[in-house]
């Protein structure tokens, strides 16, 4: 597109100029233009940018939905009346009902308030006196323990007597309280019958009686064990293996800390000290008269055919059997080697007896000996009469000796007997 010659670019429809193709571009796709556009059409004078903001302003407004205000809603609540508008409301307000109606209320609430204040007054010094009391009988019940200790103090000296021990021993348990059937083991509680403490002990405090198919004196066995807390102020988990309690008190609360709500059964002593309460004889195996007496017959005749021996310290069965005590189960393990009876061994013995002898040399054989014996130096020697042939041979009283003596270098280099004190050789 060539530019005019004045250099600017106008648009007839707006009656306006530009200096710049792309500003009338721009212009042509604009409402403005639309509307002068339409009003030449119309053979009506054009309007200028502003004049047709202004008129957009108002058609937007004209447009605009309008807001309604929200209804109003007044409520009362001394009368209980809901009203729609607040002329009404208002109106309400004013009434004479309505303000007899508010001091009504007022005089209402404050009765209430009066009667909740004086309430909890009144269970503020309901607790408070229940707490006086309390403390007062938590004191006279400490103060009662603290007498019967002073009273009953279970230290002896070593001039106290055997009879002054048990007098005092008979003193507490004659002072001390028993505990009831229906009351707990391990807490303050108390149940109405010997049941519900049952039950009460089993699911709190996870109660268990050992093999309680085989009780038969139930009631029997729980006075015993109160007995055992109240009285003795023993665990029944520790059984007086721990440390001593003075007091229901104490105990109680080291089986609660500790989780001893449980009878000790495990070893023997344990469970004789039970063994009044249960009855086992169910669980023998019952055997027949006639095995019995076949038993007690074979018993008999094998005990009379034996006899101990005359260590006393054996016994000889009728086969002729020697049966020895455990205690020497260790010697009977012993393996000896058998005695060699053979001739050349019995020689090479009486050899060696011979050499070990004072002043005894072996003869020096000549030509009418085919063989002659030489000892040097514990070795015996057996030749043939020539320096070339010479045959040695270690006999068996050579190799006894040698074993003897290694078993001496031996107990002595462990027992440190070949050097009594050692001393840091000097070169």
């Amino acid at each position: 597109m060539e530019a005019p010659k004045s250099g600017l670019y106008t648009c007839l429809a707006c009656q306006v100029a530009f200096e710049s193709a792309e500003g009338q571009r721009t212009h042509y796709r604009s409402d403005w233009h639309r509307y002068n556009l339409k009003r030449k059409v119309a053979e009506l004078p054009p309007v200028s940018n502003s004049q047709f903001q202004r008129k957009a302003e108002v058609v937007k407004e004209a447009e605009a939905p309008e807001v309604k205000p929200e209804p109003f809603k007044g409520h009362c609540g001394a009368c209980k009346k809901t009203f729609g508008t607040k002329n009404s409301y208002d109106s309400h307000i004013r009434s004479k009902k309505h303000k007899e109606a508010v001091v009504k209320q007022e005089s209402r609430v404050k009765k209430q308030t009066e009667t909740t204040e004086n309430n909890n007054i009144n269970d503020k010094v309901n607790d408070e006196k229940e707490k006086e009391i309390n403390i007062k009988e938590t004191a006279t019940v400490e103060q009662q323990q603290l007498t019967e200790e002073k009273k009953l103090e279970m230290t002896f000296t070593e001039e106290t007597t055997e009879e002054e021990i048990l007098a005092k021993i008979d003193e507490k348990i004659k002072a001390s309280r028993r505990l009831e059937e229906t009351e707990c083991l391990f807490c303050n509680n108390k149940a109405d019958s010997f049941e519900d403490n049952m039950s009460h002990m089993t699911v709190v405090h996870s109660f268990f009686i050992p093999d309680i198919e085989y009780l038969v004196d139930l009631k029997g066995l729980i006075k015993y064990l109160g007995e055992k807390v109240s009285v003795g102020n023993t665990c029944l988990h520790c059984n007086g293996k721990g440390r001593e309690y003075r007091s229901l008190e104490a105990v109680r609360a080291h089986m609660l800390d500790k989780g001893h709500c449980m009878i000790a059964y495990e070893s023997d002593e344990d469970v004789m000290e039970l063994v009044d309460f249960y009855d086992f004889s169910s669980s023998y195996a019952e055997l027949i008269d006639e095995e019995n007496e076949d038993v007690d017959a074979e018993l008999s005749n094998i005990a009379q055919g034996m006899r101990i021996a005359d260590d006393d310290m054996s016994l000889v069965l009728p086969n002729g059997s020697v049966v020895g005590h455990r205690s020497l189960k260790r010697y009977y393990d012993q393996k000896f080697k058998p005695e060699d009876s053979r001739d050349s061994v019995l020689i090479n013995k009486l050899i060696g007896q011979y050499s070990d002898m004072q002043g005894y040399q072996t003869p020096r054989g000549g030509a009418s000996s085919s063989s002659s014996h030489q000892a040097r130096g514990g070795r015996f020697m057996i030749t043939d009469g020539s320096k070339n042939g010479i045959h040695v041979r270690h006999t068996e009283a050579f190799k006894d000796k040698r074993i003897h003596e290694e078993y001496k270098t031996r107990v002595g280099m462990q027992s440190n007997k070949l050097q009594k004190y050692f001393r840091i050789q000097i070169l």
